[in-house]
């Protein structure tokens, strides 16, 4: 059941996150006049990152090709793929860049940005998701628009999008992401 996952602040500064056993304590930051969000970041936490892996590895299992996009994805999904014996992943890049081979570009606007941003597959790595079944992976979703940019890669490439994963989901929990906990907001 989708349904929004919003607490009243009452001075609180920090959110106590517990995902399966693991606890991290996250700030509150201020994101506009009354939203506050708990700042998640997984980058550089080896321990929380294998720990999460192994739980969204067993959601996972059927998947042909795991597919995410730079940065935060990047170590979550690379320890997924060891998980499961995947020898390869796809990663969707930020911009074009010049040594990409008919590049796939779409264009979305994510929650923490002010202007639309793009996402692009090297189109020799589209190749790797033609006619399979893949796995779309991130560290967190809040509006899902990183991850209907990553869905449109992936049918724009011939794949079929098989599953979609994120170790957490943040203000509404969406039904069709498999998710290891809720972030909630909060709200002044």
């Amino acid at each position: 059941m989708e349904g929004e996952v919003i607490l009243p602040l009452e001075g609180r500064r920090f959110y106590e996150l517990e995902v399966a056993g693991y606890r991290k304590t996250l700030p509150l930051m201020k994101v506009s006049d009354r939203l506050y969000i708990a700042y998640f970041d997984s980058l550089g936490d080896v321990d929380f990152i294998s720990h999460c892996a192994k739980l969204l590895a067993e959601k996972l299992k059927g998947a042909e090709v795991l597919f995410t996009s730079e940065t935060k994805g990047v170590p979550l999904v690379h320890e997924i793929a060891k998980i499961l014996g995947h020898r390869q992943y796809v990663i969707a890049r930020k911009r074009a860049l010049p040594y990409m081979e008919n590049p796939i570009t779409v264009t979305y606007k994510p929650i923490t940005s002010e202007r639309p941003q793009t996402l692009t597959l090297d189109g020799r790595y589209a190749r790797l998701l033609e006619g399979k079944r893949v796995a779309i992976v991130d560290d967190i979703v809040s509006t899902k628009e990183t991850m209907r940019a990553l869905e449109d890669l992936v049918r724009r490439a011939g794949g079929q999008v098989y599953k979609k994963a994120a170790i957490l989901v943040e203000g509404k929990v969406h039904d069709d992401v498999e998710h290891l906990g809720v972030l909630p907001l909060f709200v002044e």
